[in-house]
């Protein structure tokens, strides 16, 4: 078998459907999908094997104007992807309009010289006529783009994708192991699932100030509590907001909110891990951590 590999970034917008194309297309749930924009914050590697074709998918955050030092690194990581790739798959929600965000992402995807392959995503909930539109509207803002319509959260036209993609990989050796499919660890996916679940249970109520630490991660040991089962983990997460209000919002009436966010989170970690998990969360305000260089790094973003 002659092995074929390609690195392809996942880009486009806030709220575009990157995340969950991601997750899709590997058929595992590696990031964090909601309604609110930028959802994702760095760069979540995705791989998926079909044949002799490797293909690592690079999930980025939404193409945006940075206001605080958070936005300047995701930024960062979006444009570090770009370089990276061999292959660049861009998102764009079929129902929306081709506005000056869009345009200033053409003119970069273009200006790299690279394969671009766009996708039109939600293609069920808009009319044939309305994808026709998208399609025009977008063929001639980078040379060579391919055009798929598809629907990453259904899975729905995904064939013709994967033709394209298989299509653009170069002749030469895999760069990850047959069975990896992410290099994320478990506590970096334990710690997506926890802030999606804030992200899905809040909606606006929260803004984006708000990120989520591991603080202690328990398999065994003296602190290990003894009504788990053998073999489980006891995670201790930290929730931290900017603001008092906020934590409030977050705790709900009694805690009922912290504990709706707890419970949704824990049943998901149990799937994912495959084990005993018992979630224990604590919500800490600190102020202006998305502005502040040793906050970010202490979370790893």
């Amino acid at each position: 078998m002659v092995e074929r590999f390609a690195k392809v970034a996942i880009v486009g917008l806030p709220n575009a459907g990157k995340s969950t194309l991601l997750n899709t297309l590997v058929g595992e749930k590696l990031a964090a999908t909601s309604q609110m924009p930028q959802t994702t914050r760095g760069r979540i590697l995705g791989v998926v094997n079909r044949g002799e074709v490797q293909l690592a998918f690079l999930d980025t955050p939404g193409f945006h104007l940075p206001q605080h030092a958070l936005n300047r690194r995701m930024v960062e990581h979006l444009e570090a992807a770009l370089e990276e790739a061999d292959l660049l798959l861009w998102v764009v929600d079929a129902g929306g309009f081709l506005g000056p965000g869009e345009r200033s992402l053409a003119k970069r995807l273009a200006g790299l010289g690279k394969p671009v392959i766009l996708a039109l995503n939600k293609l069920d909930t808009v009319s044939r006529g309305r994808l026709m539109e998208r399609a025009v509207a977008h063929k001639d803002l980078v040379p060579g783009l391919e055009i798929v319509p598809l629907a990453a959260k259904t899975g729905q036209n995904l064939d013709p994708l994967w033709t394209l993609l298989s299509r653009g990989a170069g002749q030469g050796p895999w760069l990850f192991d047959a069975d990896l499919f992410t290099d994320q660890t478990e506590r970096q996916l334990a710690t997506e699932f926890i802030r999606e679940k804030v992200l899905r249970k809040t909606r606006e109520e929260v803004p984006h100030g708000v990120a989520v630490r591991v603080a202690r991660w328990i398999e065994e040991g003296q602190d290990y509590p003894e009504d788990l089962p053998p073999g489980g983990v006891l995670i201790e997460g930290e929730v931290l907001v900017e603001r008092a209000s906020h934590r409030k919002i977050l705790l709900g009436q009694g805690g009922e909110m912290i504990r709706d966010i707890r419970q949704s989170a824990q049943r998901e970690l149990r799937k994912l891990l495959q084990r005993p998990v018992r979630l224990e969360l604590f919500v800490k305000v600190d102020e202006g951590w998305r502005d502040r260089p040793d906050r970010l790094d202490r979370l790893g973003l």
